[in-house]
């Protein structure tokens, strides 16, 4: 290509082609459905600049350094990973991505990869990504060597130069007349958007912390003595339980609210047998998709974490939460949390009295994919070690349920309490289950085993409720967060079903200021979406307030999403 003369019109046609080839890669977008879309296929600016770079400097120096190429090269490789990086992040936890937030993130996405894909196969596919980066680099820097010798000529350099400044032209003609209106546009420079919002985001994220730190200094228990606290409960035992990827899309897609719908009557069925009255609603969490100790969080400390920033500092500043609320009130305060199988320091910050993780609940079974020790066995644990036997203070618990996490299966029944064992009676589950893998080639049949997982879950609470509780417990069940994309589609709401349960009415009286309704059925969503829904932070304050000695009710709890 060198020295080859061409035309003026075959040096701008091949020139246009190779931008618009490598610009295939770096418009890479955010969703799927976009791919080869109006979003996708134009020219970028950004390799325009790349080429017009390695004009110049053919043009200058007459030649151009095996180290501009490759730094040309690399630079396009990496708007090219920021935009991979996104359309994964929007895929997975159905937000933006933020590198300064997601890079701690790695360890726990590999976990999910190598529970969906087995090891060989998820370290395969890191050897793959990073294989196929390199080969990308190789490719740029052999095209960019190829143009390089073709810029030694004039008429390609001044080919170049008219088509930048016909691209300029457009995309400023597109500013100028075509900018909030929808269709597809010839020029974009969305790649190097995307990298201005990753520098956006840092900036961000420092601001929002410092906000966050500078209101720890207030607290929604501020003003509430400790001899008040709780006391409308007359020392009856609270549980907090977590469902797994339990959002409201189970509820309200038909496909899965024809599987779970049935499973959530049943808790009420055995709510109302043992003489619980119910409230339940709709609460907007603090991530989708994933990071449930956000969630966690955000409901035990009464703020709205939702980043990983904020998570680390509120472990750093040890705020009062639920577990200190309770303590102070005499309650023994446990934590029982199945799905922890690796060391977890962060655990003990917590300030639980006892912690219970996967190896101290005597499961003995095969494992799970995700969730090693199935629901209703870890609930008969918490039942056994905390809520059987004789005299005791009361306990406030919280566990954080895992069969439903993904990849969704196998999904086992609830067996009679007795049954259970050390476990082994799962085998009957998993022993013939198919591996993920081969249920993740059909997304549909990933969907049937999502809302089948939820079901299950539901019933081994309903069973929970009914056969190992005392009916003088209060219990709150709720999700922890929405499912990924895969599941509840784009733009989906990030809203959470909310149970309270509670053997007196006037109990349940505080969760009105949410917009919580009698029964076990949440309400329907309000038309104006998230905006009009409490966060998850707001219930905190609602059950201080309106379960202290003389409950003033939670008229200032409720906390818009929207809300500062």
């Amino acid at each position: 290509m060198g020295r080859i003369s061409t035309s003026p019109l075959g040096a701008a046609a091949l020139l246009a082609a190779a931008w618009f080839a490598a610009s295939l890669a770096v418009n890479l977008p955010p969703f799927a459905d976009a791919l080869l879309g109006a979003f996708h296929l134009g020219f970028s600016l950004e390799v325009g600049a790349v080429l017009a770079v390695l004009a110049l400097v053919q043009a200058r120096f007459r030649r151009v350094p095996r180290a501009v190429i490759h730094a040309l090269a690399a630079l396009l490789v990496l708007l090219v990973a920021v935009r991979l990086g996104d359309f994964l992040a929007r895929s997975v936890v159905d937000r933006p991505l933020n590198l300064f937030l997601d890079v701690s993130l790695l360890p726990a996405t590999m976990d999910v990869a190598r529970t969906l894909l087995g090891p060989l196969r998820a370290w395969g596919a890191v050897a793959a990504l990073i294989v196929a980066l390199v080969a990308l680099h190789v490719l740029f820097a052999f095209g960019l060597s190829r143009l390089a010798g073709f810029f030694a000529q004039p008429v390609p350099r001044r080919a170049m130069m008219g088509l930048g400044a016909g691209a300029l032209l457009v995309f400023a003609g597109q500013k100028a007349f075509l900018e909030g209106l929808p269709g597809w546009r010839p020029v974009g420079a969305s790649a190097s958007l995307a990298i201005s919002q990753q520098v956006e985001g840092v900036s961000v994220a420092l601001a929002r912390r410092a906000v966050f730190r500078e209101k720890l200094a207030e607290d929604s228990a501020d003003g509430i003595a400790d001899s008040a606290l709780f006391r409308a409960l007359d020392g009856r035992d609270v549980l907090l339980i977590f469902v797994e990827s339990y959002g409201v899309t189970a509820l309200d897609a038909p496909a899965y609210e024809r599987v779970v719908a049935p499973a959530l009557v049943g808790l009420g069925e055995a709510a109302r047998e043992a003489g619980l009255a119910m409230r339940s609603g709709r609460m907007v969490a603090a991530s989708a998709g994933g990071q449930s100790w956000l969630n966690h969080a955000s409901v035990s400390s009464g703020r709205f974490i939702d980043d990983q920033t904020l998570y680390a500092l509120f472990l750093a500043e040890d705020p009062r939460t639920l577990v200190d609320d309770f303590a102070r009130a005499g309650y023994r305060t446990v934590q029982s949390m199945p799905a922890i199988t690796m060391p977890w320091p962060e655990g003990q910050l917590l300030g639980y009295d006892a912690t219970y993780e996967a190896k101290d609940m005597g499961y003995a079974g095969p494992h799970f994919y995700w969730g090693i020790v199935p629901d209703q066995f870890a609930l008969d644990h918490l039942a056994r070690a905390e809520l059987d036997g004789g005299a005791r203070p009361p306990v406030f618990a919280v566990a954080g349920l895992i069969s439903s996490h993904a990849p969704w299966l196998p999904v086992p029944e609830v067996v009679p309490w007795d049954a259970l064992g050390d476990g082994e009676i799962y085998r009957r589950w998993t022993d013939d289950a198919p591996a993920p893998r081969e249920v993740w080639r059909d997304p549909d049949a990933v969907r049937v085993q999502y809302a089948r997982s939820i079901a299950h879950s539901l019933d081994a609470v309903a069973a929970f409720v009914a056969e190992r509780v005392d009916p003088g417990t209060i219990v709150i069940v709720m999700g922890d967060h929405q499912p990924a994309p895969l599941i509840t589609g784009e733009d989906a709401s990030r809203a959470v079903p909310v149970h309270v349960l509670a053997p007196d009415a006037a109990l349940l009286e505080p969760l009105e200021a949410l917009g919580f309704a009698a029964g076990i059925a949440p309400p329907p969503a309000p038309a104006l979406g998230d905006v009009a829904l409490p966060r998850i932070d707001a219930l905190r304050p609602a059950l201080l307030r309106g379960w202290q000695a003389g409950g003033e009710g939670a008229e200032h709890a409720a906390a818009p999403v929207n809300a500062p």
